[in-house]
């Protein structure tokens, strides 16, 4: 038992830089592998456009790019390119590291709530949450943003907490977490809370000079945007614009149901941790009704409070009106006032509990509203989709751990006074997460085969068009797949659109079926364009101008008659 003892001090003593390298170790295998399987996979959609756009950044544009996309992840993309690793590959790395660095900020951050132990399992729960998985190495800015967006509000913590010069490091990190993804300017919403609610703990001058300092990663790519389309502020104006139009149903993303992620909540974090959740959640019940004869004996400061403090009595009201508003407007106003009528909601809500002596509530309630930020704005967006759910994963990992917390504190499982509650629960925890990596890991690959073998198409079709016309670069070339042709030739491929019933829309898709009326308006389309060649993946397209010259799968070159 002495050997426990002393074991138990050492690894007590040491447990933050153990329990941090183990992290780190952990994570950085998961992301091997996970990059090592998006490599045979290929990339995606959207993870072309950055690749393209990362070309241009790098000095090598091919003539095909889509600036209207954020920056950062091409930006850095583009340094490997410099340096010679021109590959798709590239942006799987930069993905993958940028996700290990926000593992790493989301150890320091629950640090500051739990102890070493916790902070290691939460960070582990968000790092193997299946939809994290799913998206790590990917390419994508979402991961990226968020890795960005937690040690922006690890610095917001720290500069309320014990230095307002921390500001110089959370407010250019805010940026970067808007310049990688545009939503995340929704990130301004719990910074700014956080700092009104402790404003007599900062200082004014450092978040001005913060916020200066902000600026500073800003103008570059406002004078880059200014020259490209002679208006500075074009890239985030069309996604604003976007973002507040209305959404046609005929868009492939189109989702209106308001609790798309509640109701996707296992597919997102795995069935196992909903598990947990739901034990967590009967055993909390449990106690509270053991705990409730008591609690009604007791005196509770915010309930007395109203019938002797009349300014407090009219803040409940102004509460429970607020919250009436709040539940009765969503998903029928535009979502900013939703955003404006929570975060009022959150300040009155502190403002009724900060004196009943709950420990770090301001970080608790941070912690809500960085949630709510995105849960209100995906929410209320049309157009959803599975990965939108990441912005809200390490605030999930934050409660899930602060609910675990709150049952085993009320366990005792003890050998030699030594409370071994938490290292079982630990280790449960742990087995919990490996079988649902291994499995999550494991279907990645199956899942996301139709992908690859629209990659390999749209490869096998380009490297036959090359060989087939060494001349193409002068011709004009338009593909469904734009993103995919773009890359693969190397030069500015136009969009075939979709059509139906003779209108136009946004193409993304390649499961539509063209009547003829729609294979008519496309094929008139593409004369009006003087298209020479056209890559196409569509089902059923009957191009009268075009005759089929080769055909990879479903992927099928047209050349002009």
């Amino acid at each position: 038992m002495g050997d426990l003892s002393n074991s138990h001090k050492i690894f007590k003593k040491y447990s933050g830089h153990i329990l941090l390298a183990t992290l780190v170790i952990i994570i950085s295998l998961i992301t091997y592998y996970r990059v090592k399987i998006q490599m045979d996979l290929g990339p995606i959609w959207d993870t072309y456009d950055f690749l393209s756009n990362a070309l241009l950044f790098a000095g090598q544009g091919t003539g095909y790019s889509d600036l209207t996309r954020p920056p950062v992840l091409p930006f850095l993309t583009s340094i490997l390119f410099r340096l010679g690793y021109t590959s798709s590959t590239s942006i799987f790395i930069v993905d993958g590291l940028l996700f290990i660095f926000g593992v790493i900020g989301l150890f320091l951050l629950l640090k500051l709530q739990f102890n070493d132990t916790l902070s290691f399992l939460g960070s582990l729960v968000y790092a193997t949450f299946p939809i994290i998985i799913s998206f790590v190495g990917v390419g994508l800015s979402d991961i990226p943003s968020v890795s960005f967006a937690i040690w922006t509000i690890y610095f917001t913590i720290l500069a309320v907490k014990k230095n307002s010069k921390f500001f110089y490091l959370s407010f250019p990190l805010m940026m970067l977490t808007f310049l990688t993804r545009y939503p995340s300017a929704l990130l301004i919403f719990p910074v700014m809370f956080y700092i009104l609610i402790n404003r007599k703990s900062v200082e004014i001058k450092d978040i001005i000079i913060g916020i200066s300092s902000s600026l500073l990663l800003l103008i570059p790519v406002l004078i880059f945007f200014y020259e490209v389309f002679g208006n500075p502020f074009y890239s985030f104006l069309n996604f604003f614009g976007s973002s507040s139009a209305a959404i046609s149903s005929n868009n492939s993303a189109y989702n209106p149901d308001i609790l798309y992620f509640i109701n996707n909540l296992p597919l997102f974090i795995g069935d196992q941790l909903v598990a947990i959740i739901f034990i967590i959640m009967f055993c909390f019940g449990v106690y509270i009704l053991l705990k409730a004869k008591k609690a009604l004996k007791s005196k509770i400061e915010l309930f007395k409070v109203p019938y002797t403090d009349k300014i407090k009595f009219i803040k409940v009201i102004l509460f429970i009106s607020l919250l009436i508003a709040f539940l009765g407007t969503f998903n029928k106003v535009y979502y900013m006032w939703s955003e404006i009528l929570f975060f009022a909601l959150a300040y009155i809500l502190y403002d009724l509990v900060k004196n009943l002596n709950i420990k770090n509530i301001d970080i608790h309630l941070l912690i809500f509203a960085w949630f709510m930020a995105f849960f209100i704005f995906h929410s209320i967006y049309a157009v959803k989709d599975y990965r939108y759910f990441v912005t809200m994963a390490p605030a999930v990992a934050y409660f899930l751990i602060l609910s675990i917390i709150q049952i085993y504190s009320k366990l005792e499982f003890k050998i030699r006074n030594i409370n071994l509650t938490s290292y079982l629960f630990s280790i449960i925890l742990i087995i919990i997460i490996i079988l649902s990596t291994i499995s999550c890991l494991s279907s990645v690959q199956e899942v996301n085969n139709n992908l690859k073998i629209i990659d390999q198409n749209m490869n096998s079709a380009s490297q036959w068009l090359i060989n087939y016309d060494p001349n193409y670069k002068t011709k004009t070339v338009y593909s469904d797949l734009w993103p995919y042709s773009g890359w693969y030739l190397k030069m500015n491929v136009g969009m075939i659109p979709i059509f139906k019933e003779g209108q136009m829309y946004y193409t993304g898709t390649n499961d539509h079926n063209f009547n003829q009326q729609d294979s008519l308006a496309a094929n008139n389309y593409l004369v009006r364009n003087n298209v020479y060649y056209c890559f196409s993946t569509l089902q059923k397209l009957n191009l009268t101008s075009y005759k089929p010259i080769k055909q990879f799968g479903k992927t099928i070159i047209y050349k002009r008659v």
